[in-house]
This record gives structure tokens, sequence and C-alpha cells, in this order.
């Protein structure tokens, strides 16, 4: 399992204190300091090592009394809140009790009233309440039956900043952080989980996911611009449409990708049947057989004639990717582009300088895309391989659908009876068929799969891992938290967020990180999430936060306009209609504020460029080469995949090949970006977010605070403080203290 997870900060790379690439004022107005200036920067660079030890050291400890009622009964137990007349008290087996004030003693009423909230945060729904108590009690069973203990209740600072990265992808502002820490309520912490689930941050991370899990890619080898299948998942999304549903539609969908965009699931995989069940079966039932395309699997009990029967189911789907035939419009489509060809050669015999015509672009594009489709044949094609050598068949041979089942118990499932009376063999249907079997209510891999994906991106590990191989649950760590949580996702009928909502009110999630190394081969049983690095994905929108703040979640790709102007021309209008169409939407398009524009900053990130352009010793403007190359906008709003040199890529964003190969590892150049790249620029400039919430600030203990809290969502030790007033008393800056700060493990890592 130690793979499965980062080390801890103990073991990641620290900028070296003595490089000479650092980003600091001194290092760039050359050696001239004086050694007093100098030892006061190693100093501030050394702090980063005491940043998580001093945030540990400092956490409250759960102070227990006991508790009488009226009627003499006892308990001991913590106090964690008071609010509309009840107190909230915790005992020391995790369990959250409430009681009307009155029931309490006069002594323990005024004890009550007089103490302040801690801690873990009450749902107003009792029903989810009650959710997360099972989840809690099944997890702390299986603690229990291993002598292990939870982790201690997480303090507002580490909730605040984990549930951010968590449900939104980035780290809250300064603002956003105090509203919470300072927040009296008890129930603030399930009042700001419902608020982040509803809002766009929480569609755009789980887009991310979704995207490395399915491979999407802007352009998927030769099939040309995605964007259609890009933004119709954000659309369902942003809807919070079932996950079974989501999966259904992209398994059943036909016609045009320009017209429909779920088609762009198959035709990732275009006329490879194979390769695309290999990654349905594994991404949506955790069931890893991409041996059995060549062979029975060694491990599993899957034979190549299985998988085989399998895809048959998608036999007769043809995913031509836009070669071999014409669909409807492609004729129109070409003869829209022989008229503009020939109005700009006319218009180039009049005038030889006169640019290219718009439309001309825009019409190769949508004849393009107007090829990529998925429909249905007549026929089913799909035989046995040449080589094919097991004696349930020759090479060659049609191959029936059949579907799998892993038990005896999968075969009573209504919709593999129904598929099995019918006969369902009809080339039309088979599709049809094989999704409703895989995302059947009562199909337990199904569900499952999906909640224990859930439960790892909340959590750092799945309850069974790999995620991809659920072969045998019985070999998860704790066997009936996982029949448990796919039964919950079956009960809130796929709703994501739903499902999310229960996780992250649990007691479990919001305990403390656990820091230290997992022993090989033996199970890790959740006293707490694992502190792990940020995702590429995180890091950068945490970056764009520091620099803009909530602004970046309202930057849009003009990929995402492009797609608006051109989903609703009708290709199989005559070419004159298409023509005016085309332009019609150029014109719309043209004054469209985006943030992206052939990989250039465009409207909104040159506004932002000119409000971080900050200058140098001499005066000299200096606008961040971030925003000419690297714009500031959400990572699903940016290429899918970035180019290689970009942060995204260099910080383990993954190529989009393989499914959920993202990574999470560390190297040197992730530390040269961090020290030198073009985001610490941005964040360390004087208009930068961060820096100027700091620059507000009357006095030096109040600036170093608010880039404290900015940052890592904390206050500063005392330490802390005096080792940074040393630092601002010299020829440094806050920009330069940013600096600092951002290159810590600190601000890397989600605790």
């Amino acid at each position: 399992m130690r793979e499965s997870r980062p080390s801890s900060p103990s073991k990641t790379q620290t900028p070296p204190a003595s490089s000479s690439s650092t980003r600091c004022s001194w290092c760039r107005s050359n050696s001239k300091a004086s050694p007093g200036i100098m030892k006061t920067i190693l100093h501030s660079l050394a702090i980063s090592l005491l940043f998580v030890l001093a945030v540990r050291a400092e956490q409250p400890v759960d102070v227990y009394r006991t508790w009488t009622d009226t009627q003499g009964r006892k308990v001991d137990a913590t106090f964690r809140g008071f609010e509309d007349g009840q107190v909230f008290l915790q005992t020391k087996d995790g369990q959250l009790y409430r009681f009307e004030i009155g029931r309490l003693g006069a002594e323990d009423q005024k004890a009550a009233l007089s103490m302040k909230p801690t801690g873990l945060g009450i749902p107003a729904d009792p029903a989810i309440a009650m959710a997360a108590a099972k989840v809690d009690a099944l997890v702390d069973a299986g603690l229990r039956s291993k002598n292990q203990r939870p982790n201690p209740l997480a303090s507002d600072e580490q909730f605040v900043r984990r549930v951010y990265l968590d449900i939104v992808g980035r780290i809250p502002t300064r603002d956003e952080a105090l509203e919470l820490i300072e927040d009296q309520s008890v129930s603030k912490r399930a009042k700001l989980i419902d608020r982040l689930l509803a809002g766009d941050g929480a569609n755009s991370h789980l887009y991310n996911y979704f995207a490395d899990m399915l491979r999407i890619r802007d352009i998927a080898g030769k099939l040309g611009v995605f964007y259609t299948y890009q933004e119709w998942l954000k659309g369902e999304l942003k809807k919070n449409t079932g996950w079974d549903k989501i999966v259904h539609q992209m398994l059943t969908a036909e016609g045009k990708l320009l017209e429909n965009g779920a088609t762009g699931y198959l035709l990732r995989d275009d006329n490879m049947p194979l390769d695309s069940l290999s990654l349905t079966l594994t991404s949506f039932l955790g069931a890893d057989v991409g041996c059995a395309q060549c062979h029975d699997h060694p491990f599993a009990d899957w034979t190549q004639r299985q998988f085989y029967e399998m895809a048959a189911f998608f036999g007769a789907t043809d995913t031509n990717g836009g070669k071999g035939k014409d669909r409807p419009g492609t004729k129109e489509l070409r003869e829209a582009m022989a008229v503009i060809a020939e109005e700009s050669r006319q218009r180039k015999e009049k005038n030889p300088d006169a640019g290219r015509d718009k439309s001309v672009k825009l019409v190769i594009y949508l004849e393009r895309i107007n090829g990529f489709s998925v429909y249905d044949d007549d026929v089913n094609e799909l035989k046995l391989p040449h080589d094919y050598k097991y004696k349930d068949g020759k090479p060659g041979d049609l191959v029936t659908p059949k579907l799998l089942t892993w038990s005896k118990e999968d075969a009573r499932l209504a919709a593999y009876r129904e598929f099995t009376a019918t006969g369902g063999r009809e080339p039309e249907q088979l599709r049809a068929q094989f999704a409703k079997w895989l995302t059947a209510p009562d199909n337990p891999r199904f569900a499952m799969t999906i909640a224990n994906r859930m439960w790892k991106r909340a959590f750092g590990l799945g309850v069974r891992e790999p995620v991809s191989d659920l072969d045998d649950p019985a070999a998860a760590s704790n066997p009936p938290l996982l029949q448990h949580l796919a039964r919950e996702m079956v009960r809130v009928k796929f709703d994501l967020k739903a499902f999310m909502r229960i996780l992250y009110n649990t007691q479990t999630y919001q305990r403390e990180a656990t820091s230290h190394d997992i022993d090989l081969g033996q199970p890790y049983l959740f006293p707490g999430p694992l502190l792990r690095r940020m995702t590429a994905e995180q890091a950068w929108d945490s970056c764009a936060t520091l620099a803009v703040g909530t602004a970046v979640d309202q930057f849009h790709s003009e990929r995402a306009e492009k797609y608006v102007s051109i989903k609703n021309i009708n290709t199989n209008a005559s070419p004159a209609e298409i023509l005016e169409q085309v332009r019609n939407a150029i014109a719309r398009n043209a004054d469209a504020p985006n943030v992206s524009k052939e990989g250039k900053g465009a409207k909104i990130a040159m506004q932002t460029a000119k409000n971080l352009t900050s200058t140098d010793e001499d005066g000299v403007s200096i606008t961040p080469p971030m925003l000419g190359e690297m714009v500031i906008a959400r990572a699903s709003e940016l290429l899918q995949p970035e180019r290689e040199y970009h942060f995204l890529r260099q910080f383990g964003q993954s190529d989009r090949q393989l499914s959920d190969s993202n990574s999470d590892e560390g190297h040197i150049p992730q530390v040269l970006m961090l020290m030198n790249g073009a985001a610490q620029d941005v964040i360390g400039s004087t208009r930068s977010l961060a820096v100027q919430k700091a620059q507000e600030q009357a006095a030096p203990e109040a600036r170093i605070e608010s880039l404290y809290v900015s940052f890592f969502c904390r206050k500063p030790t005392a330490r802390e403080v005096t080792i940074a007033k040393e630092l601002l008393s010299s020829d440094l800056t806050l920009s330069d203290l940013a600096w600092v700060l951002f290159n810590t493990r600190e601000f890397i890592f989600v605790e």
C-alpha cells in the first residue's frame, strides 16, 4: 500500500537554501547583502522544516469532563458546541450526542454556556447526520478490531483548507478561511460543505477527476477536437445528473459528436471495441481485465472468450471517427467550403494583401467534426482473433454477446434476466442492454466501484486498492464498510454530491490526517484521511486563487466559447444557409470574453495581466510570463491535457493516454518551478490578491498573519512571527515572504 500514497512531508524535496536561483530581491540585486540579511534568508527558508510540526504541536487537546443530567446520570464527554438550546457532547468512542440544555444539572448548564464551540460540525439534516454516523461506526469498528484508535479531530484551520481542496480543488482565500474559523456556530462545517458542493468549483474539480479517469483529451489521436464531449460532461456535472445516467448516456449515445457530446466516450477509442470495453469495465465495474484481450487472465476468473463475449455488445457499433463514410451534412459543408474558396480567390485577385476569411477555418472544423459519429449497424461483426488458441472456439468465429457474472447472485439481476429472456440479440439493442445491465441499481459492482472511487478522493486511499480492481471485495481493508458504501450510493440514487456530503460530514473525514508511512501489506483502517500532496490541478488552481482570488472561478476558456457558437449550426442546411450561420457565429464570438485564444491570454487574462504587472528595482515594468503562455484559469478550462512544459504537467497531470495515470510523485523540476517558475512571479507580485490583502494591514504582525492565512489557513506561531519580522526588517518584502511560504512543504500538502 505504500506506493498508493505520497511520502510524508519529512521526505519531500526541500529547496536548497544556498541556491543561487532563488527569487528574493537580495538574490537579484547581487551579493552586496550583509551577513545578517543572509542569515535571515537562510533562517526564513529553514522554517519550512518546522511548519507542519509546529501546527501539530499547537493543536488543542480534547478535554473530557463528567456531565450530569437532572436525574443524576453521568457521562464522560468533551464539549462540542451549543446551538438553538441544544448541547453537543462527544464521548471518547467518537459518538456525538445532543441534549436539551435543560436536561443538564445547573453547574453543567453554566459550564456549557461558558465554553467555546470546537471541532466537528453538526449537519442540519438529521438524515445526513445519521448516514455519516453509520459510516463512522463501521470505521470505528474496524479500528477497534485491530486495537487502533482514531486520530484527534482536525482543527478548523486544517479542516477549512482540506475541505476546499477536496471539494472545489483549490485553497480558500484569506477571507473564505477566516469566515469559517471565526464562525462560532456548531453547524458551520456542515453549512460550508453544503455551500461548496453547490458551487461551480465542485463541478470543475470533479470534472478534472473524471477527465483523468476517462482519458479526455482535446485531440484524441487523429480524431480532432473533442470540445463537445468536454462541455457535455461539464454540463451533466453542473446539473448533478446521477452517475448511473451519465454512464448510461455515454454507453448508448448515437449520432454526431457535434450534436451529442456523449458520443465522445466511444469515439475516444474509435473502431477499437476491445480497448473501449477494457476501459469501460475497469472504470465502471472495477474489473481489471486488460490481460484477457490476448489470453485467459492469469489471476482473475476471466477468459479470453468471456472478454470477447462482452465486447460483442459493441460489435455492431460503428465509430468511424470521421473516416470512410460521409454522414448527413458532409456534402453540404463541402459545398459551403467550395463557395468560400471561390470568394477568397476573387478577393485575393482584387486585393493580394487581403487576409484569410475566418469562415474558412470554422467550416473546415465543422466538416471535420461532422464526421465524428456513432451509429449501430444491422450486423454484429465481432469475431475471435486470428490467433485464438482455446478449445471453446476457432479463430474467426463470430462471437455471440453474453453478460458476465461474478457470482450466482449476479445471474438474478433484473437486467441480466431480461437480456437472457428476450435473447437481446438485435444489433441495435446490444448497447442498450449492456448499459442497462452495467448501471442497474442491483449491480453491486457498479455502485461499489464509484463509491470506492469517491471514498479515495476524500481520504487519499480506497477501501479496496487499487480502485480499478474490485475482483475480490472481501480483500478490502474494511469489507463491511465497502459494502455499506455501495448500498449508500444506491440509496442516494447515484447522486455523487449527496454521497460526498455524507463522507465529508463524517467524523472520520474531519479527523487529523495520518502522516506516518503505512507498512506494506498492512491494511489502512482510516483513523483519519491520509496526508497527501496536492494533485497537479489542486496546486495550479490554488496558485491561481492566491493570484486573483475567487475571480478564477469565473474564467471560461475560448474553447467553451467556440462550442457555444457552433453547437446550434444546422449542418444539414443548404450551403448558403450554412455560410450565413457560420458568419453569424463568428460575429457573436468576436467580442466574447475568454481566457485563452490560440494559447495566449485574451481579454480577461490580459486585464488580469495589467492588474498583476509589477516593476523591478529600476522601475522597469514586468508582466508575469504566466499570463502569456500559462493563462490564469482553472485547470478544467485549459488545454486537456496541458503541454508538457506547463506547470500542470510538471506536477503530475496525466497525459490522458491511460486511465487514472496522474501522479503525485515529487521531483527536482517541481522544486525549480516553485522557486523560479512563472507561478511564483504572479503569486509574489505586489498586485496579487494574497500580497494585496497583507499590504492592507497596518501592523507588521497583521501583515505576516494575513499571508499565513492566505497560504496555510492558519495564524503563524510566535516563533514564525519573530522570524518573519526579522525578514521584513531587512531589505526583503512581503513579496519575498510570499515566495518563502509558497516554497514550503506545508503549502503543497493536504492536511
